[in-house]
């Protein structure tokens, strides 16, 4: 699996040189850790400013998910990981784990299904994804809600399950 985000990766996504950045890969767990630092930043109705020092992880999430489907279902399952409340699991749902479906849904969709059958806190993510235009990819959303059916949910106000398959 998957631990670290390779160093040119993060300066490709951050359009920067990789001299510039620390030495090494960037780790997963740094990474969730930086990136809920700034979700928590924010106030509930908007996001923390782009001059909050951990803002570079936001672009950091959305070139994954664009570019890096595989680092990027990491990087989610290490945040989920990180998560210590429904809102934390929320945001996390509501933006990269959202975005990553529907964007690269279709070559994720098998380790999707895998996680949301392995890994509780995964499953009680996906309560919080929904498609982002009425009727895109019914048969990838049909799957997504069969991988979620039964699962309390972030909307039922379900408490946070443990973080077990995600690491």
């Amino acid at each position: 699996m998957t631990t670290a985000i390779p160093r040119k990766i993060v300066a490709e996504a951050l359009g920067v040189d990789e001299a510039s950045l620390p030495p090494g890969d960037l780790p997963l767990d740094r990474l969730a850790a930086r990136f809920l630092a700034y979700l928590r930043a924010g106030d509930g109705e908007s996001p923390a400013p782009a001059t909050h020092p951990d803002a570079w992880t936001v672009a950091l999430f959305d070139a994954l998910v664009r570019d890096h489907p595989g680092p990027a279902l990491a990087a989610i399952r290490a945040a989920l990981a990180a998560c210590a409340s429904p809102e934390d699991v929320a945001m996390v749902a509501a933006g990269p784990l959202e975005d990553a479906i529907g964007a690269q849904g279709s070559a994720l969709i098998d380790e999707i299904e895998h996680l949301a059958a392995t890994a509780p806190r995964f499953a009680y993510a996906l309560t919080g994804v929904w498609p982002g235009e009425p009727g895109a990819a019914p048969l990838l959303w049909a799957r997504i809600e069969a991988a979620r059916a039964g699962v309390p949910g972030l909307d039922d106000g379900a408490p946070l399950p443990p973080a077990d398959g995600l690491g």
